[in-house]
């Protein structure tokens, strides 16, 4: 054998006799904090929370509204409608975009798309003629800004002071009970002209 692997014969041994032995560092697994997911000081001084006793809470107005017995559950769904029709008019989002659709569905362009928009800032601005322009802001504040009545009072009726809050309830339980009939009447008017329309580029049937 070489000089120089014999040399090297028993360095291993060596080695592991007099290397010092790591030390085995222990990691102690402690549970995760809970994430803070709750809104930051900034967030709930929006126009959106108010003081619900001590605590500062985003309300749903129209659920409030509804839970207070003071409208029903058709001027919850008119409520709905509303927001779906503002939304897509003014945005070109619908929720109903995210949803499954039905297989004999049939696909637009363009230009249907633009259609449907059109029809959805028809119907809401034949909402605001017949409801008037102070029932439309109201929906605008309540429904697409979200604001509490706190802030909406404050915005409309600075002058009632503490009460401003009920009488901004009021007011909107007021619009949303007329919203319905509104919508229905509305649609009753468009189908009428759509049906008119036909009939003269058809002509009379029969």
């Amino acid at each position: 054998m070489p000089a120089a692997l014999k040399s090297r014969a028993g360095l291993g041994e060596t080695i592991r006799q007099f290397s010092t032995p790591k030390t085995v560092r222990k990691t102690a697994f402690l549970p995760a904090k809970a994430e803070d997911n709750s809104p930051t000081p900034e967030r709930m001084a929006k126009g959106d929370f108010e003081w619900q006793g001590k605590k500062r809470v985003k309300l749903n107005t129209v659920n409030a509204l509804h839970m207070a017995g003071d409208i029903d559950g058709s001027a919850v769904t008119a409520a709905k409608w509303w927001i779906c029709d503002y939304v897509f008019a003014n945005h070109g989002y619908l929720d109903i975009l995210n949803d499954v659709l039905p297989s004999d569905y049939v696909k637009g362009d363009v230009h249907t798309f633009a259609v449907s928009r059109g029809n959805a800032a028809e119907r809401i601005g034949m909402i605001r003629d017949r409801l008037g322009l102070c029932a439309h802001v109201r929906l605008e504040m309540m429904l697409a800004r979200e604001l509490s009545f706190s802030a909406m009072a404050e915005a409309l009726v600075p002058a009632k002071g503490t009460q401003g809050r009920k009488v901004v309830s009021a007011q909107c339980a007021l619009v949303l009970e007329q919203l319905c009939d509104a919508y229905t009447q509305v649609r009753r008017e468009i189908r009428d002209r759509i049906e008119r329309n036909k009939a003269l580029v058809l002509g009379p049937s029969g």
